[in-house]
């Protein structure tokens, strides 16, 4: 069947039931009424409804004895008066395209989604009335794209939910979607009319996980979410007096107060390295909500943080001393977003120690530093201004070891410089290559694949020109089981890179006796 907007469709007694006693009005699924998903396919609209009383007013003398049901403010808005009301939840479900008002008080609004969704059968939104990210939600009542009341005032109580209106559509595989319509229309309070909000959503090509892998699988198992406390992100200024909490940028670097009121310089007593401050190149930022990823790839990352944000229960891990505190996952803000195969942290989230081969494919969005006096975040802990930053080159890539080498359980291995500025192998001043971390790259072979990478853009050891293809040996060697053996190799502009180094087997040694 479809939505009942003729009131020619309605018929008394079937599809609606008069109860001039109770002063009752039951919409009943029978006849040319159904209560089937998606709600924008049935019930029947307010506005028909209205007509059937008015033409059944008209007729029907055992009714025009009682003084008329409805008031109508316009198409999408209505007044019960006169001592009637709606049977049931059952009959108010029933309702399409418009709020109301009821004889207690009660005010209902009508929401109605824009845009289609994957499957009307399955796909089912949800809504949050009271506003924080420890608060529960309730579903809509049906599936599919939506268009059906929401108490939005009850007069017992009284409960008021007039102030706040968040809907969320999330669904596993799945695009998300949500809209927060209080602050997306500038509407000052709800009312009892219809709303229309957009919440759509369709197959989502970059989940490549399911709910059972990450909930049992490495590195999935390994990783977490942290929320960093702190408020105003300005910059420090002598003028401003902070307290505990205050987040500030004072000469490149950011700081959280520990003491209340107080005036002082960062850093000193009253003032502690913010936990949230992460360096990319030379410089630091801030971000006030991290994904650990345990050297997860950035599509492992994506299916994590998108698992996260469907749970109803705390996804903040937060070992931080101020403590952010509960964060339910299905009412949190969104993370991360792909455009293309780049990945993009929103707005203050950083990721935190993924795969280095992903590193020239994310794009993170630092909290910029305002003025004093102004705040950087908003009420929602999202920051008001921010700048897109990425990662200098990373050139990454593994070295492959044989067996030999492998099972020589003394077997080491160095990376060397060709020639950096002169600093030659087979010389003196032979210089071990740093990774990106600034760590040199050698170690034992525990394995036949080790990871390395290369602060391409950035590396000037001994001198050399950084941004520029980077010639090196790896030497290795173990003692019973793997001869001495040099590789050499080019570390250019690229990720992937597969360095082999094949040791002959090892026919000589005489281990100490």
């Amino acid at each position: 069947m479809a939505k009942i907007v003729d009131p020619d469709q309605l018929n008394l007694g079937i599809e609606v039931v008069i109860d001039t006693t109770a002063k009752t009005i039951e919409l009943a699924t029978a006849g040319n009424l159904d209560n089937t998903s998606p709600g924008i396919t049935s019930g029947v609209a307010m506005q028909a409804l209205y007509s059937f009383f008015k033409n059944e007013w008209m007729t029907n003398t055992d009714l025009n004895k009682f003084r008329f049901p409805q008031t109508a403010i316009y198409d999408a808005s209505f007044i019960m008066i006169n001592d009637w009301d709606w049977l049931d939840l059952a009959t108010r479900n029933l309702i399409r395209d418009a709020g109301w008002q009821e004889v207690d008080g009660d005010e209902y609004a009508a929401m109605l989604t824009l845009g289609a969704m994957d499957d009307d059968q399955s796909d089912l939104a949800y809504y949050q009335q009271v506003f924080g990210f420890d608060e529960g939600t309730e579903v809509f009542d049906k599936t599919g794209p939506v268009n059906e009341p929401v108490q939005i005032y009850n007069s017992v109580g009284p409960v008021d939910y007039r102030g706040f209106f968040k809907a969320f559509l999330r669904e596993q595989g799945k695009t998300f979607d949500l809209y927060n319509l209080l602050v997306e229309q500038n509407i000052p309070s709800l009312t009892f009319a219809a709303y229309r909000l957009p919440l759509s959503n369709q197959d989502d090509i970059n989940i490549n996980f399911t709910d059972t892998q990450i909930t049992t699988d490495t590195p999935f198992t390994n990783m977490a979410l942290q929320y960093h406390p702190g408020t105003r992100f300005e910059v420090w200024d002598a003028g401003e007096t902070y307290i505990i909490g205050d987040v500030v940028e004072h000469n490149g670097r950011w700081y959280q107060a520990t003491a209340g009121n107080t005036a002082s310089t960062p850093p000193s007593a009253d003032w502690a390295a913010y936990t949230g401050e992460k360096q990319i190149g030379d410089d630091y930022y801030a971000f006030n909500r991290e994904v650990r990823a345990a050297g997860a790839t950035r599509f492992q990352i994506y299916s994590y943080v998108q698992y996260a944000l469907r749970q109803t229960t705390n996804i903040n891990d937060d070992p931080d001393t101020l403590g952010y505190g509960v964060v339910n996952g299905n009412v949190a803000n969104p993370l991360a977003f792909f455009v293309g195969d780049n990945l993009f942290g929103e707005p203050g989230v950083w990721f935190d120690n993924f795969d280095a081969n992903d590193t020239n494919d994310i794009t993170l969005q630092s909290i910029d530093a305002v003025p004093a006096g102004t705040g950087g975040l908003n009420d929602e802990d999202l920051p008001e201004s921010f700048t897109t930053r990425v990662f200098p080159f990373v050139a990454a890539g593994n070295l492959v070891f044989n067996d030999d080498l492998v099972i020589d359980t003394d077997a080491k291995y160095w990376m060397y410089f060709t020639n950096a500025n002169g600093n030659q192998f087979d010389s003196a001043t032979a210089i071990l290559v740093q990774d990106d971390d600034g760590v040199e790259i050698t170690g034992d072979i525990t394995q036949a694949t080790i990871p390395f990478t290369f602060d391409y853009d950035n590396n000037v050891q001994g001198g050399r020109t950084s941004g520029t293809d980077a010639d090196i040996v790896v030497v290795a060697m173990g003692l019973e089981n793997a001869e001495w053996v040099l590789g050499a190799f080019t570390i250019t502009r690229a990720v992937g890179l597969n360095f082999p180094i094949n040791a002959s087997t090892e026919r000589n040694y005489i281990a100490t006796i």
